[in-house]
């Protein structure tokens, strides 16, 4: 019977009416057996209606009672007409087959059923929910690409087949001379590569691009991106309204464990950002064909949140902060006007502030957008690849590209994530050396006032000579101290110590100036008292004066360790170098004390 099919498809094919083959193969075999199983109640199997939870399990049962029924007959038209392996031309893969059974006999048929009945059209391509198309397109997509190789299996002329397609004449006839000459009988061969280039063939027919266009991805990718925004949003507007600490994560709690441990984020809202941006990618999420609609939704997405800090940075976003009232009162009993139990509570008084103006606020986000950039440029990347470039070169998504057209691929993305988080690193740089800075030197400043009361300390006093440093002196550099110490792995590995260096610079050229015009008072003041002090000197004792000059040396020996002591170089600091060479003469008075055992011991 299967040489029997073989000559009537040759004979067909000679006539030049192979199309009538295909559609008679179409119409008479492979239609009923499709009408015999697509129905709403399989498609929704499993699930409810209009879920086609059973879309999935309908396209297997399909391809398999197909192949099972017709398999022979496919496998010898393709070894009979794919002529692309008797030729090395390069472009006979292009040659139309006379009879393409595959793909007008059971593909045209099966999309031609899918998109006949207007209930199950519309169930399938526009169920109007997010995840039930994403599934729908899924089932279809591996369907469609897996086709060729479930209703084709590799089986040579001499090999016996294991799926029961090769015809066994000896079975089928008790006719002696039949068996005598089986051996010459033709069979077919197919290979891997007639497999493939059936497969090619498919994706080529026109009847796979309008059934492309039969689903509505634009709507599904609005959706998709609407979820993102209107989560990241409500993330936003809770951390304006309770501060950065608000936990606006809504992801599970494993990813939640892994963003703090595995990339390390530590601000919620910024957790919210990156789980959001991954569930782009994620399998039932992503489709192909969107990729790049897709890539260019999670840029959005960092630009909004990026528009988000420097707005706040630079004030045009005001945080607020609730400071309740110390009297108790209901939980319920917290907006204005409430009584409790007959007495009336005050509101609560809402404030509003910049976060701008916050030391660890602005030190946190610039940490964090250190962990967004570099995840961005690494992780995020691979996440990207992995979902629409996999290395794996068997992976069905590479079905359609070469391994150069992969590669150019991820090059492409990784120069636009690269490109996309540009805007990024200035930011943290702003943040950084401009806004903590510039916190931190203000609050090392401060204690430099004291400065002055120095020679307060002494002058007509009669205290004895000073013995250690002033007690200013180790509250200079402790907000510096504190604060590196309380962000000491979350500084952004770029900034260096390039901002100490900065602040100190900055601390120790105004402590320098501060003594410089110190020491100019205290000798104008020597002069106009010289004769006093010619007195007390013969007399033994130490001048005010010098007592002052004394102390301001012990003060800039402390400081100079200070300095030391959060890693920096004392020779590299040149307000530090400018105080030593104030106070150098008081070396002497140092050395004094020490021999008449009154100085500091070390």
């Amino acid at each position: 019977e299967l040489l029997m099919i073989g000559q009537c498809l040759r004979g067909l094919a000679l006539l030049g009416r192979g199309k009538e083959a295909e559609n008679t193969f179409a119409r008479v075999a492979i239609m009923p057996l499709i009408r015999s199983k697509i129905s709403m109640g399989r498609l929704d199997e499993g699930g409810s209606r209009g879920e086609c939870a059973g879309l999935f399990s309908l396209l297997d049962d399909m391809a398999c009672s197909i192949a099972s029924t017709f398999g022979p007959v496919l496998e010898l038209a393709e070894a009979i007409f794919d002529m692309s392996g008797a030729t090395n031309n390069k472009d006979a893969t292009n040659v139309p087959m006379e009879v393409d059974l595959v793909t007008a006999g059971v593909w045209i048929p099966i999309a031609t059923a899918l998109s006949a009945d207007p209930a199950i059209k519309m169930a399938i391509f526009s169920p109007g929910i997010a995840s039930i198309l994403q599934a729908n397109y899924t089932a279809l997509d591996i369907f469609l690409s897996e086709l060729a190789s479930n209703l084709l299996k590799v089986v040579g002329p001499d090999l016996p087949t294991t799926n029961g397609h090769v015809q066994n004449d000896k079975a089928a006839t008790n006719n002696a001379l039949d068996v005598a000459f089986e051996s010459l009988y033709f069979k077919p061969a197919v290979t891997a590569h007639t497999i493939q280039n059936a497969q090619e063939r498919i994706y080529r027919h026109t009847m796979t691009a309008e059934f492309a266009k039969k689903w509505n991805l634009p709507i599904y990718y609005q959706l998709r991106f609407g979820e993102c925004c209107t989560r990241l949003n409500k993330a936003m507007t809770r951390v304006q309204n309770e501060g950065w600490m608000a936990d606006v994560f809504t992801g599970s709690d494993a990813s939640a464990d892994a963003l703090r441990n595995t990339q390390g984020f530590e601000l919620p809202l910024f957790m919210e950002l990156y789980d959001i941006l991954q569930g782009l990618w994620k399998p039932d999420v992503i489709l192909r064909p969107l990729a790049n609609r897709f890539l260019r939704g999670a840029m959005q997405l960092i630009g909004r949140t990026l528009t988000f800090v420097i707005d706040g940075l630079e004030g045009r976003i005001k945080f607020q902060e609730c400071d309740q009232s110390s009297s108790p009162r209901e939980p319920n009993a917290k907006m204005e006007g409430v009584t409790t139990n007959g007495n009336q509570h005050p509101p609560d008084t809402v404030t509003e502030y910049c976060w701008g103006e916050r030391l660890e606020d602005v030190a946190s986000v610039a940490w964090e957008l250190t962990v967004l950039e570099t995840c961005m440029t690494h992780d995020y990347r691979e996440t990207i690849i992995a979902a629409i470039a996999p290395r794996d070169g068997e992976s069905r998504v590479n079905f359609h590209s070469s391994e150069s057209q992969l590669e150019e691929l991820r090059e492409v993305v990784s120069e636009f994530l690269v490109e996309s988080t540009q805007d990024i690193a200035p930011m943290i740089q702003q943040s950084w050396n401009g806004i903590v800075v510039s916190i931190l030197t203000v609050k090392c400043c401060a204690p430099l006032s004291s400065v002055k009361g120095v020679a307060a300390t002494y002058r007509m006093t009669n205290r004895p000579p000073p013995s250690h440093a002033s007690p200013f002196v180790g509250t200079i550099l402790r907000p510096l101290k504190e604060f590196d110490n309380l962000f000491a792995n979350r500084t952004p590995p770029q900034m260096g110590i390039a901002w100490k260096e900065s602040i100190v610079g900055t601390v120790s050229t105004r402590y320098s100036v501060a003594v410089e015009e110190l020491i100019s008072t205290v000798q104008r003041t020597e002069v106009a008292l010289k004769n006093r002090k010619a007195r007390r000197t013969s007399a033994g004792g130490m001048s005010d004066g010098e007592k002052v000059k004394l102390q301001l040396y012990l003060d800039h020996k402390e400081f100079a360790k200070n300095v030391q002591d959060i890693g920096l170089n004392v020779e590299s600091v040149e307000g530090v170098q400018k105080l030593a060479s104030l106070t150098v003469e008081a070396e002497s008075l140092y050395l004094r004390t020490r021999q008449n055992g009154k100085g500091p011991a070390h």
